[in-house]
């Protein structure tokens, strides 16, 4: 069964939306912290954390949603959950953390359209700050 359209547009934002959230908690040398348990690694050593799932489409690609994380709390500690929240509470405030959370009932329909507009937008980002960071 080959990729619909939608689908590679759907990877293609994915792999770019992971880079401008690694990118954009970076310092200057491309370094950046775990959320969850503050450990300093490179962009590229690095993955990009999800509060609410990645499964629930309406905050897959919420920049308030997503954080740098690294391996072992993001796929070992399966995101670790609770330390994200308090992070994102610190950070948010708790009204907006309880807004997101809320969010996740909401049924939304992206299309190949959007996808290329969100690809296009984050390239464009991920480029500036790789040059000024990078």
């Amino acid at each position: 069964m080959t990729k619909s359209e939608q689908q590679k547009a759907k990877e293609k934002l994915d792999a770019i939306f992971s880079k401008y959230i690694r990118w954009s908690h970076a310092d200057d040398k491309g370094y950046c912290s775990c959320f969850t348990c503050g450990k300093v690694k490179h962009v590229k050593k690095i993955q990009n954390g999800h509060f609410i799932p990645r499964n629930i489409l309406i905050t897959r690609f919420d920049e308030n949603n997503c954080r740098p994380q690294c391996v072992g709390c993001n796929m070992f500690g399966n995101g670790k959950f609770v330390d994200f929240r308090e992070n994102l509470v610190k950070e948010l405030g708790e009204d907006k953390v309880k807004e997101m959370e809320a969010s996740r009932f909401q049924m939304v329909k992206l299309d190949v359209h959007w996808y290329n507009e969100k690809i296009a937008h984050y390239k464009e980002l991920v480029k500036e700050l790789e040059h000024r960071k990078g």
